[in-house]
């Protein structure tokens, strides 16, 4: 229960129609932090989405692009070059970080972290490579996710310190993830993940520019992205500091870590707050008490960077050095994950509990501030990658097993390239050395891992060159016209208005709002009064809806829309109804699709072709690369005008200037319907096929 609540709470706090805004680390429940957004967002909470709804992953990772010039403004303001996103961000991307905030006091304590926690650039660029990695989004990557990760690189130039005595490069004066520790020098986290950052970009732009050389021009003249630029991030890389002992696996997490005093938590006890609250802020910066354990931080987000002797000898020197009741919420589920990896899966039981309950049991005596947002992630983390042992490799996902002793069995799905996987594990599947590879919930196509294009190919060729459907709901999913025109039947009574069948014909398709007006044919209403009727229509309607099952699917829809995933094609919804994804999900049908365009998605609705464009940006695909599957006129003359292939469902009267006309989506395959448009004459204005 505990592990669902935590799922909820992420997925009530994600944005789904916005892409402009992100979530706080206390989600909308509370004031704490007044609604910025942290790295929490990227490291703890995208991976649930990425690997369960990516296109609400992309939605939070778009928020960072619309930010980038915040970004570059800091960066500036501060004198480094290219991007410095804000420790605290809100709509502008600038730096909202107070610089003062008094203590219990009342004392006036200095805030360092929007000056010097500097590890969220690579934190955000690692996103962004994991989401392109397990998705395939190529389309993203290059129109957003690229840009965000070189102008990153390009502030890690310039921050970066030539260490003449020890012929390397040293990061100073910053803070890690350990914030009881502030202005120290050569972070072990911030210094490896920038390595890792640079290294990437190099692989980054030789994917770009072979795949998108006119988008690597635009950056490279944008961002001044030069081979000598590129050359220069490959050696700083190769040259950053890092304090790691190679004979006994110990890395310093900071320099002069290992000179500060070592303290006997037991000595406190028993207490109900934290190390930095029982001893003060400066006292403790001067132990070796952590908030959270930034060196096994960096063991989990590389965990293959890593041998198991490293990643051992400084689990037992980090573990016992950290808060882990009242320091950071961030830290116990990570330190469950490790736990896991080492074996230990009592004591990452130990560390789970904690992250579980921090809301519900109220752990840390501060939930009525608001719910850990990003523990909240990290529990599901612990339970897929920590007590499953998911890994993603070149050949796909495996899982090493590692459950509590009493739990009997672990289910769960993830989407990895556009296909979901169903992990279902037992008791007896617990050996450290069986690995078990998963496979996908249909294997008839293999997806690579940088393209979310079939490797299946048709005699028409279109399965590359049409890579995204939009499909109506009304009338090509389902069939909700029937309760539509019983709502507005019931309205209409209510009002006195005539209303029949035939009436209600001429409100296919057609939005709510000119449906009234329709309906009314002139009568006076005031702006009140027209917003009540459409609030009671709509009142019914859902009323009615809670009927809907997927036994409503209309005839040939789930069969097709099988198809079309396992061909690695991209699935819209376009509805101008704002009920399209209640009805969706009722209907049992919303993993198939990747983007949702409804109601509330743009201002203009059907026939402007605004509702179908919105549906093709989200879905990453050009308009004349997408088809639109339509049952009335409006829809028709939306998908023409956005420039887009119109499959139309019905008699010609009523969807006719359709490129291909069909009765329903009845025994059609996505081999037909290529076909079909393989057939279309281009050459010959709108030429109607019907393949009835």
């Amino acid at each position: 229960m505990s592990v669902r609540y935590n799922i909820f709470q992420i997925l009530a706090a994600t944005p789904r129609h916005d892409d402009k805004v992100s979530i706080p680390p206390k989600t909308l429940s509370g004031f704490e932090y007044r609604g910025h957004v942290f790295w929490d967002t990227e490291i703890f909470i995208l991976p649930l989405l990425t690997f369960t709804q990516p296109t609400l992953a992309r939605n939070l990772l778009t928020y960072r692009y619309h930010t980038l010039p915040g970004a570059r403004r800091k960066a500036q303001s501060m004198g480094y070059k290219g991007a410095m996103f804000a420790w605290e961000s809100a709509t502008t991307g600038d730096e909202v970080t107070p610089q003062w905030v008094p203590d219990p006091n009342g004392k006036l304590v200095r805030i360092w972290c929007g000056d010097l926690e500097i590890h969220i650039n690579a934190d955000i660029a690692y996103a962004i490579w994991k989401y392109w990695q397990h998705t395939g989004d190529n389309q993203w990557m290059c129109d957003y996710g690229a840009e965000i990760i070189l102008d990153t690189a390009v502030f890690w130039q310039s921050r970066v310190t030539w260490n003449q005595k020890r012929q390397k490069y040293d990061i100073l004066n910053v803070i890690g993830p350990d914030e009881n520790h502030e202005q120290v020098d050569n972070n072990a986290f911030t210094n490896v993940m920038v390595k890792w950052h640079l290294h990437t970009v190099g692989v980054l732009w030789e994917w770009l520019t072979t795949n998108y050389p006119e988008k690597a021009l635009e950056l490279a003249m944008k961002l001044d992205i030069v081979p000598q630029r590129l050359e220069n991030f490959a050696f700083i890389a190769d040259n950053i500091y890092l304090n790691h002992d190679q004979k006994t696996g110990l890395i310093e997490q900071f320099d002069g870590f290992y000179d500060l005093e070592q303290i006997n938590f037991d000595d406190y006890e028993p207490r109900t707050k934290s190390m930095q609250a029982v001893l003060g802020v400066e006292e403790t910066q001067a132990t070796q008490i952590l908030k959270q354990p930034d060196v096994l931080m960096l063991f989990y987000l590389l965990r293959d960077r890593f041998d198991l002797k490293t990643i051992s000898a400084n689990w037992d020197y980090y573990t016992p050095r950290t808060d882990h009741v009242y320091g950071s919420s961030l830290g116990p589920a990570i330190n469950a994950i490790i736990a896991c990896d080492l074996n230990q899966p009592s004591l990452a039981y130990t560390h789970f509990m904690r992250a579980a309950l921090v809301d519900l049991d109220n752990v840390r005596g501060n939930a009525t501030q608001g719910i850990h947002a990003a523990s909240a992630g990290a529990v599901w983390q612990a339970v897929v990658f920590g007590f499953a042992g998911i890994r993603i490799t070149e050949n796909g996902i495996v899982a090493n097993p590692n459950l509590p002793s009493h739990w009997k069995r672990l289910k769960f799905r993830l989407k990895w390239q556009n296909r979901w996987y169903q992990v279902d594990l037992n008791a007896n599947q617990g050996d450290e050395n069986n690995e078990i590879e998963i496979s996908p919930l249909s294997s008839t196509t293999s997806i690579s891992a940088t393209s979310q294009t079939s490797s299946q190919t048709s005699p028409s060729g279109a399965s590359n060159s049409i890579p995204g459907i939009i499909f109506d709901l009304d009338g090509v999913i389902t069939d909700t016209s029937e309760f539509h025109y019983l709502a507005w039947k019931k309205l209409a009574d209510e009002q006195g208005i005539p209303f029949d069948r035939e009436a209600n014909e001429a409100l296919r398709g057609v939005p709510r709002r000119e449906s009234l007006m329709g309906i009314l044919n002139g009568r006076p209403a005031t702006e009140e009064q027209i917003q009540e009727m459409m609030e009671r229509k709509n009142n019914y309607y859902v009323e009615l809806m809670q009927t809907i099952t997927p036994q409503d699917l209309l005839p040939g829809v789930a069969d097709f829309l099988e198809q079309l995933q396992a061909a690695g094609i991209k699935i819209a919804l376009g509805s101008s109804s704002k009920n399209a994804r209640t009805v969706i999900e009722r209907l049992g049908i919303a993993d198939k699709f990747m983007a949702i365009a409804d109601g509330y998605s743009v201002v203009k609705s059907k026939p402007a072709p605004d509702l179908f464009l919105f549906a093709a940006e989200k879905l990453g695909v050009s308009p004349d690369n997408c088809i639109v599957v339509e049952d009335a006129t409006a829809g028709i003359e939306a998908g023409l005008a956005a420039g887009m292939k119109v499959i139309g469902l019905g008699p010609n009267e009523r969807v006719g200037k359709a490129h291909v006309v069909l009765p329903n989506l009845e025994g059609v395959t996505w081999n037909y319907l290529q076909q079909c448009l393989a057939n279309y004459n281009q050459q010959i204005e709108r030429i109607k096929i019907n393949c009835q």
